[in-house]
């Protein structure tokens, strides 16, 4: 009875892995679709929600909530699992925001050009520590840099 129940089970799981695997590789072939590629120059290093980056210029792919950014010169590369932002207006200028608190930057969002849906970046630990450091007598700003579209050949 054991043995019948223990293969059933086994079974039972073996198809939901298949069926799990199938849809994470349909899912990942029609994303792949979708991803927008820009650059980026940043000049200090970042945080995203779970890693810090060097300063230096990134190429930006973005497939569904994924983000990826990987330094042109291959020595870094990071990625994001985000959220949609929506503004009211499209920005004419695709830019990346950057909460700064001090001397210290957290990737916060990405905007394309002539899109009104942008991504968010949730807030990391360490953000997260910076915000309620009781030192910090000063409210973070935002940095803006601008985007640049990667031209199709």
């Amino acid at each position: 009875m054991k043995n019948t129940r223990l293969t059933s089970i086994l079974g039972s799981s073996l198809i939901a892995c298949a069926l799990s695997l199938g849809s994470l590789v349909a899912t990942q072939s029609a994303s792949a679709q979708s991803t927008a590629v820009a650059e980026v120059n940043i000049p200090f290093a970042f945080h995203t929600p779970t890693q810090t980056l060097p300063a230096g210029a990134y190429r930006v792919d973005r497939t569904g909530n994924l983000l990826i950014l990987t330094s042109t010169d291959s020595k870094a590369a990071g990625f994001v699992l985000t959220h949609s932002a929506i503004k009211t207006q499209a920005p004419n200028h695709g830019y990346v925001v950057f909460e700064r608190y001090g001397d210290t930057y957290y990737l916060e969002q990405i905007w394309t050009a002539g899109e009104n849906t942008g991504i968010e970046c949730p807030k990391g630990r360490a953000e997260k520590e910076s915000m309620m450091a009781k030192n910090s007598t000063t409210a973070p700003s935002s940095v803006e840099l601008a985007l640049n579209a990667i031209p199709t050949h």
